[in-house]
């Protein structure tokens, strides 16, 4: 019961935060968190086969991906770093490092300790560079999606 009511509280709560960013940003930002959703999502499904982790008591049980977590605090995350680094590749890669690093070892470690998931054969090195690497494809992504949207406007002018 603690364990679903866990992640539970992990999807929503951080969604409390939305409320502090402007509908414009949002929307802005939105195409890039739901491409990296998915992404996590997908790689959690690869660690069903591959044994790198397994979520514990998880929101929807046929899913190897944790639900509460891609759209809780990473789906939000992602959100605020954008809205604050976007524009500033540097900025960005050092949060992410920051946030990435947090994630992998003491989070984890935490995650593990209040059974929300285990590490597998996965390591936590690997975990960390696998997200380091998907921060910066988000970053290629919403670079692309930012030209798209300014040719689509320099085109109805």
């Amino acid at each position: 019961m603690f364990g679903r009511l866990f992640n539970l509280a992990v999807l929503v709560l951080p969604w409390l935060t939305v409320f502090k960013i402007d509908k414009f940003t949002f929307k802005r930002y939105l195409p890039v968190l739901t491409f990296s959703s998915l992404v996590i999502a997908l790689i959690s499904e690869f660690s069903k086969s591959f044994k790198w982790w397994k979520v514990r008591k998880p929101l929807v049980p046929r899913l190897a991906s944790d639900v509460s977590f891609i759209f809780g605090p990473f789906f939000i995350a992602n959100l605020w770093v954008f809205k604050l680094t976007f524009g500033k590749p540097i900025l960005y890669a050092l949060l992410n490092v920051v946030f990435d690093y947090l994630f992998a070892y003491p989070l984890t470690t935490l995650a593990e300790k209040l059974k929300v998931y285990k590490m597998g054969t996965m390591s936590r090195f690997q975990l960390f560079l696998i997200s380091i690497f998907t921060a910066g494809i988000n970053y290629l992504y919403q670079m692309f999606m930012e030209e798209a949207l300014k040719s689509k406007r320099q085109n109805a002018n």
